[in-house]
């Protein structure tokens, strides 16, 4: 099974596997859902990019969990750290079942998991999202913004000047909760297949309409990305060319999330050059993208 049970709900790396309560769980966009649960260890544990494997309690089908994005921390009533946000597309069995489950019912949650971004400081953080790799992103804009602060002990990481993001989606409907962006300050754009809003074309389209125009300076800049493999690849390459530094967080199936099953592993450089698998679950999901072999 996903999880093997601890000893106790919390290990001493701050990693928690316990039965959480869905506290508010709706539809944001087409096929896709935000959920809350109340899970005040992994709330004030949780840094930007690190995940969560989430599991239907009492029953086998789906047997396994699936990784979840840590989409954002929110305080309680006493201001500590108490809800976990979750964003996910319905595809699938375990989604489909999910999006089922109503406010007052039950998940099984292990997390936070992962290494999350450790981004140097920066002068203009530009964040490039396709599908549903939002997800990854709006933790990061919130505490480089200056807006909060993650982790047990909170870290401290540096401000950034300016924050951009572009979302690329096949259509105007599947863009949920825009304004948790908006609300940072990020100066916000959008790509769709169909035109139906914002720019025209792939998120690479509107990276380079905005390259031209001048929104992105040739230093200062680093990127980072989560969506499909293909396009983070293609953002890979596009920061490659204009000579901008580039993190991604992979979504690379995964089938336990502590690195036992090796199911999600991805091929990375090595400092010689060589490359190696590593496991997306522990020595990622966040890479430099140089280092990976797309």
């Amino acid at each position: 099974m996903t999880f093997a049970p601890p000893a106790g709900p919390c290990h001493g790396d701050q990693r928690c596997h316990e039965r959480a309560a869905i506290v508010d769980h709706r539809p944001i966009a087409e096929q896709t859902w935000r959920l809350r649960i109340e899970s005040p260890a992994i709330a004030a544990a949780a840094v930007p990019g690190q995940f969560a494997m989430v599991r239907l309690p009492d029953r086998t089908d789906p047997l396994l969990g699936r990784p979840l994005a840590v989409y954002g921390v929110f305080p309680g009533p006493d201001g500590a750290p108490r809800y976990v946000d979750f964003v996910y597309a319905i595809h699938g069995r375990f989604t489909t079942a999910l999006a089922g489950r109503p406010s007052g019912e039950n998940v099984l949650v292990w997390g936070p998991l992962g290494n999350g971004f450790a981004i140097p400081p920066v002068d203009h953080l530009v964040l490039v999202a396709g599908g549903i790799g939002q997800t990854a992103l709006v933790a990061l804009a919130r505490e480089r913004a200056g807006l909060a602060r993650y982790g047990s002990p909170s870290r401290e990481v540096p401000r950034a000047s300016r924050i951009t993001f572009c979302w690329g989606a096949r259509t105007a409907s599947l863009f949920g909760d825009l304004d948790d962006f908006r609300s940072t300050g990020c100066d916000v754009h959008l790509a769709t297949l169909d035109g139906s809003i914002g720019h025209r074309g792939t998120v690479i389209d509107l990276l380079d309409s905005l390259a031209g125009e001048g929104h992105l300076g040739a230093t200062g800049v680093h990127v980072v990305t989560c969506g499909p493999d293909a396009m983070m690849a293609a953002v890979a390459r596009w920061t490659a060319t204009h000579a901008m530094p580039c993190t991604v967080s992979l979504e690379t199936p995964m089938a336990c999330g502590i690195g036992i099953c090796f199911t999600c592993v991805a091929p990375i450089r090595d400092a010689d050059g060589g490359w190696d698998y590593r496991r997306t679950c522990v020595e990622g999901p966040v890479f430099d993208a140089a280092a990976v072999v797309w």
